[in-house]
């Protein structure tokens, strides 16, 4: 078949639109979707450079606290909606959920994502080391938490709620979006496929998986196939996977975008 100017210009008008969107590209992954749907998940060759920890954690922060002192700071704000001395913040998780706050599993408390220790003026007090600020998500509410909490006494000190702000995904958030694709009839097999063919063993959760993973924002999507499905990430929790087999190659997720609110995956771009 020859190519006339027609052709052309719509092969470069599809290729700007695919490029606003494929964040992969740099991992040099290919495209495996094809057709109306999914056959299968493939899985690719080697990115030019292999991180050697999942990069789905938030990124560090000067000031950091322990592992100790994470857990216990996060176990405090967690459970700030229903701890006594703190009826305003109970109050206003009601009005907001409906309920209380949930996490990425649908579990109760909000999913906690990062910890740190808030900046200390020099003339302020050692009792401030015992200070940390919290950062959540609800997703009962799609509300990003952010809350002062005090590890010597227990309490929140302080609490705010932002809709719209979505900061990095972390690690048990990635896991969770691959139980959305598992999950899923059209793509789950796929996946499960792609593992078999590379290990000779079944996939049966996502820790046997190194996950790499993104926020995604629904202007991301603009101009491409399928940009309705994704419409409300930005509102909702919305992430794009980019998962390896330990010791083996990628698995092409590219087009794949999981709504961690609606529980659900949608494959654009096509």
């Amino acid at each position: 078949m020859t190519d006339n100017a027609t052709d052309k210009g719509a092969a470069d008008t599809r290729g700007r639109r695919h490029r606003r969107w494929r964040v992969s590209a740099a991992l040099g992954l290919t495209a495996v979707l094809a057709g109306g749907g999914i056959a299968a998940l493939r899985t690719t060759g080697s990115p030019a450079s292999e991180a050697s920890e999942p990069a789905a954690a938030v990124a560090s922060h000067t000031g950091r606290l322990t592992l100790e002192e994470s857990r216990e700071a996060s176990r405090i704000a967690i459970d700030a909606a229903t701890r006594p001395g703190t009826a305003k913040d109970r109050q206003r998780t009601r009005r907001d959920t409906g309920g209380g706050e949930r996490n990425a599993a649908g579990g109760p408390g909000a999913e906690p994502l990062d910890t740190r220790r808030p900046p200390r003026a020099k003339s302020a007090s050692s009792a401030t080391d015992s200070r940390a600020e919290v950062q959540l998500y609800d997703y009962a509410s799609d509300t990003l938490i952010t809350r002062l909490v005090d590890r010597r006494s227990k309490k929140v000190l302080d609490s705010s709620r932002r809709h719209g702000v979505q900061p990095p995904p972390t690690l048990a958030e990635a896991r969770e979006a691959v139980k959305v694709i598992l999950a899923d009839r059209r793509l789950g097999p796929g996946m499960r496929e792609s593992y078999a063919s590379q290990t000779g063993k079944r996939l049966t959760s996502p820790t046997q998986l190194r996950l790499q993973s993104m926020s995604f924002l629904g202007s991301r999507a603009k101009g491409v196939d399928g940009a309705r499905k994704v419409s409300r990430c930005g509102e909702h929790r919305c992430v794009q996977l980019f998962v390896r087999i330990p010791g083996g190659k990628w698995i092409d997720t590219s087009r794949i975008v999981i709504d961690l609110s609606a529980r659900r995956a949608a494959v654009i771009g096509l």
